[in-house]
């Protein structure tokens, strides 16, 4: 084969796999789309046997540089090492957690009816008949709803530890129950459901006894700074257990444990990124909670927070997405 035939047949190749060099230099594998990573392979391949051949039938010392610098180009980028574990660590929590939430809207969606939708019915059921509010809450919550003068709590002369008391056990509460939710998924989907289901009977049970009346600033101030983003924190992990459980019900093509295991793949990113949301929450409850702040400041604290995550949740990775669709 002469030089001009060479040039002309393989010339177009070598300038895919340079566009497609260029962009993994400015940002990285996430610029590309699957099909591309494949041929960025595909095409390192073509031009390194281009530049033995090259160098066995041509004498062009231009082409031989070219190909040279191209090979090395394409050796950097595909036999890089990988990159230091904050940085994808980092990239989990820009990107690729908010990315799978999005992916997973379906299930959160439906996580989020469960456990809203429940506490609003035990809710009502509460406002309206007080004394079967006891039927949706455990043990340790009874004795504030089955004695009337238990949940008036004076707003400035509370019991010392009082506040932090009854909100690091709604909080430890709302913790057991995320992973609970999750771990249950195993159940065909049944226990996920169900624990979704029961601790929204029991916020809704709270909220229409402890939240109205002279007992309703003080339960406020207790749930509100912390609770919005808690919520949004079972909700995902309810999602990740939904996942579970659907991928056991109709697993498609697969056996059920593949389908398992590639449904665990898509639920555990999303209860690793509930995780960071529990302890914000947590820092939140150790620190403004207890404090004796006003109720205003404390409830815009809970709706911040509760809307700075849901903002996270629904933006953050898109310039990549968009990026990587290009």
């Amino acid at each position: 084969m002469k030089i001009d035939a060479f040039l002309t047949r393989r010339r177009e190749g070598w300038r895919q796999l340079s566009t497609l060099l260029d962009r993994l230099a400015r940002a990285g594998p996430a610029a590309l789309t699957t099909d591309e990573l494949d041929s960025v392979g595909r095409l390192y391949r073509r031009a390194a046997s281009d530049l033995a051949y090259a160098r066995a039938h041509f004498d062009d010392a231009e082409t031989l540089s070219y190909l040279n610098q191209l090979v090395a180009r394409g050796h950097a980028a595909i036999y890089a090492p990988p990159r230091p574990r904050w940085n994808r660590l980092w990239r989990f929590f820009t990107v690729d957690f908010p990315r799978r939430v999005r992916a997973a809207a379906l299930p959160c969606l439906l996580a989020g009816l469960l456990l809203f939708g429940s506490a609003g019915i035990a809710g009502a059921i509460a406002a309206i008949a007080p004394e079967r509010a006891v039927l949706f809450v455990p043990e340790q919550f009874a004795s504030l709803l089955e004695d009337p003068s238990a949940h008036q709590f004076p707003t400035g002369d509370t019991p010392a530890g009082l506040e932090a008391l009854l909100g690091s056990m709604i909080l430890t509460n709302n913790i057991q129950v995320g992973f609970l939710a999750f771990a249950l998924g195993i159940s065909f989907g049944m226990g996920t459901v169900w624990v979704l289901v029961q601790n929204g009977m029991m916020l809704g049970a709270l909220s229409g006894v402890l939240g109205r009346g002279d007992s309703g600033p003080l339960f406020w101030s207790l749930i509100a700074p912390h609770g919005g983003m808690e919520l949004i924190a079972i909700c995902l992990c309810g999602a990740a257990g939904l996942l579970l459980g659907s991928a056991l019900i109709a697993p498609g093509d697969y056996r059920r444990r593949d389908a398992l295991i590639l449904a665990g793949r898509r639920a555990l990113p999303l209860v690793a990124g509930a995780a960071p949301i529990f302890g914000l929450a947590a820092l939140v409850e150790a620190f403004l909670t207890p404090a004796q702040a006003p109720i205003w400041l404390k409830l815009s604290v809970g709706a911040a927070g509760a809307g700075a995550v849901l903002l996270y949740l629904t933006a953050a990775g898109r310039t990549a997405e968009a990026t990587r669709a290009r």
